[in-house]
C-alpha cells in the first residue's frame, strides 16, 4: 500500500508518494513520485483539479482501531485457522449489524482487504468460519482470551457480574430453543445466554449458550464450575435472585468465591423482612439513606443465615419505585375491568385483585402493596450496607452488556436453525461486545463511549485517487477532524503515522 509522506527542504515542505518495502529485517520507504508540497498547512498537489478521479472510497477509520485493539490482544490467533473471517464478522456487528447474506456488499464497501490481508469474503467463506467454531472448547478460547485480556490491559479483577438472559426465535426448529419463562413474562421459543463480567471494566470473561427451558440457577452452576478454571482468588461474585439457591452459594463458597446476591421474598425470607419492618419503623431515616448513581434507597442489615451459608442479609427500600409499581398496578387494573365489561380476556395476575363481580378486592392489593419498593441482599462477606448495596445495584454493568449483545450487536431474534449456528452467532456478537468494551476502556481518558467514538469515525474513509493524465493511482486517508484524531490517538498514536492532517 502506497501512502504520502511529507519531506522538508529548507523552510518548504513538499509531498511524496511512497511504499513500504522489507529489506531484510527492516522495514524502509521507497520514493515512487513527487505529488504537491505543503503550503500553510494546506496539501497543494501538483497537477489540475481536472486530473484527478476519485476511484473508490472505503469505510477505514472505524475499522482500524477495532482491528488496533484485536492485534494487541492477538485476538485472530486465538481464533484459529478462521480468526480474520471470524473478526470480519465481529467488526460488522460493532459498525453496522449484518447478517452474513449483506456481508460481501459490505466487504467491498471496506478497507478489509488490507486491514485484515483477506483477499475474499463470501458467504461460503463465512459460514465456513462459523462452522470452524463447532471444533473448538469455547470454554477455552474464552478463557485464553480473557487471560491475554488481564495481560494486555494490567487488570485484576475483585469482582464478577453475573446474568441470564434469553433471546426469541423465529420458527421453531432449532433444537435448542425451548418454551421457558422469562422476565419479560412470555412463553416463546428461545435461548438463554449466560453472561459474566467484570466488576469494574464490564469486560466480558465467559458466556455460555442453553436450551431455553433452563433456569437461572441452573446455568450459574455450571458457570461456578468453569470459573475455578481462572485460578482467580479474592473474587466477590454478584448475580440477581433469579439465579440464588443454596446450591449455588454453597458452591461458589467451595469455591473461593464471596457473594452478593439477590434473595426473593418469600418463605423464610418473607418472615424475617416482616420482623424487620415490624421492628424497625424508622426505616426511612438519614441514618438508612443510601444514594446510587439515579435514585435513594433506605437500607439496614442484619445477621443471617441462607440454608446452611451464613452471612448478612440488607433489607432496602425505594420510595419512588414503590409509588410507581402501585400506581402502575391500579392502571392495570382499572384496564382490566373495562376489558371484562367488554367480555374481552385479561392476564392472570391481575385476576386475582377482582372479585367475581368485577368490583376491586382491595384486600388483595393491600396485600401485595406491602412489599412494594422492597428488595431483600444477601451477602456472605461482612461489608458495610453501603458496600453491599452499591455493589449489587451496580450490576447494571451486565444489563448494559446484555443491551448491547440484543440490539448494538443485532442479537435480536434469531433465524439460524442449527444449534451450533446458533452458538457460533452468539460468540460472534460475544467477540463484538468484547471489542466494544476494550474500546471503552481505551476511550476513559476522553470520556466518550464506544458505539459515540465508532459513530465519530464513520466519516473517516480511505480514498483511492487516480491521476488521468500520468495514469498513477494512490491511496489517502480523508483528512482528519481534531476529535477523531484524539480517539484514534486514545487507541493507539502509531496509527497516525500515516501523514494523515489534522484540522480544527
Amino acid at each position: 500500500m502506497t501512502f504520502i509522506r511529507k519531506v522538508k527542504v529548507g523552510e518548504k515542505t513538499y509531498l511524496t508518494e511512497v511504499k513500504s518495502v522489507r529489506d531484510g529485517d527492516k522495514v524502509k520507504q521507497e520514493f515512487i513520485r513527487y505529488v504537491g508540497r505543503e503550503v500553510n498547512g494546506k496539501r497543494i498537489y501538483s497537477g489540475s483539479a481536472e486530473d484527478i478521479e476519485i476511484t473508490n472510497v472505503k469505510i477505514w477509520a472505524p475499522l482500524i482501531i477495532l482491528d488496533q485493539i484485536a492485534k494487541q490482544i492477538k485476538l485472530s490467533e486465538l481464533l484459529g485457522d478462521y480468526g480474520d473471517y471470524l473478526l470480519s464478522l465481529a467488526y460488522a456487528h460493532c459498525i453496522e449489524p449484518k447478517n452474513l447474506n449483506n456481508m460481501e456488499e459490505w466487504y467491498q464497501r471496506t478497507d478489509l482487504h488490507n486491514i485484515l490481508n483477506l483477499k475474499e469474503v463470501s458467504e461460503k467463506k463465512l459460514y465456513q468460519a462459523l462452522d470452524s467454531t463447532n471444533d473448538k472448547d469455547f470454554e477455552l478460547v474464552q478463557k485464553k482470551i480473557f487471560n491475554k485480556v488481564q495481560e494486555v490491559y494490567k487488570i485484576k479483577p475483585k469482582g464478577y457480574f453475573f446474568d441470564v438472559t434469553n433471546v426469541y426465535f423465529y420458527g421453531t426448529e432449532c433444537s435448542i430453543a425451548k418454551k421457558g419463562h422469562n422476565k419479560e413474562g412470555t412463553y416463546n421459543p428461545q435461548i438463554q445466554i449466560g453472561l459474566a463480567v467484570t466488576k469494574e471494566e464490564g469486560i466480558p470473561i465467559l458466556h455460555k449458550t442453553f436450551e431455553g427451558n433452563i433456569f437461572d440457577a441452573r446455568i450459574l452452576k455450571e458457570f461456578l464450575v468453569e470459573f475455578q478454571n481462572y485460578n482467580i482468588q479474592e473474587i466477590t461474585l454478584v448475580w440477581d435472585r433469579g439465579c440464588t439457591s443454596e446450591d449455588n452459594l454453597i458452591t461458589a463458597r467451595k469455591a473461593g468465591f464471596e457473594v452478593i446476591c439477590g434473595l426473593a421474598i418469600k418463605q423464610d425470607v418473607k418472615k424475617r423482612v416482616e420482623e424487620i419492618l415490624a421492628k424497625n419503623e424508622k426505616l426511612i431515616s438519614l441514618k438508612n439513606r443510601i444514594r446510587l448513581k439515579n435514585t435513594i434507597l433506605y437500607c439496614t442489615k442484619q445477621k443471617y443465615t441462607y440454608g446452611k451459608i451464613k452471612g448478612h442479609l440488607v433489607l432496602c427500600y425505594n420510595e419512588e419505585k414503590s409509588r410507581i409499581i402501585k400506581e402502575k398496578r391500579i392502571d392495570e387494573i382499572y384496564k382490566a375491568q373495562e376489558q371484562i365489561s367488554k367480555n374481552k380476556e385479561i392476564s392472570g395476575g391481575i385476576k386475582e385483585f377482582l372479585n367475581l363481580d368485577n368490583t376491586i378486592n382491595e384486600k388483595a392489593i393491600l396485600e401485595i402493596q406491602k412489599y412494594d419498593g422492597y428488595s431483600v441482599i444477601f451477602s456472605t462477606k461482612n461489608l458495610s450496607v453501603e458496600e453491599i448495596v452499591k455493589s449489587y445495584f451496580e450490576k447494571d454493568r451486565i444489563e448494559k452488556a446484555f443491551r448491547s449483545l440484543k440490539s448494538i450487536l443485532g442479537l435480536k431474534p434469531i433465524r439460524h436453525w442449527l444449534e451450533e449456528r446458533v452458538k457460533a452467532h452468539v460468540f460472534i456478537c460475544y467477540l463484538s461486545y468484547l471489542l466494544l468494551s476494550l474500546l471503552e476502556s481505551k476511550l476513559k481518558k476522553i470520556d466518550i463511549s464506544a458505539i459515540k467514538a465508532l459513530d465519530k469515525l464513520s466519516t473517516a474513509y480511505k480514498v483511492s485517487i487516480k491521476n488521468k493524465r500520468t495514469k498513477t493511482e494512490f491511496e489517502k486517508v480523508v483528512t482528519l477532524v481534531k476529535e477523531q484524531e484524539q480517539i484514534i490517538r486514545a487507541v493507539d498514536k502509531k496509527i497516525l503515522k500515516l501523514n494523515v492532517v489534522t484540522k480544527n
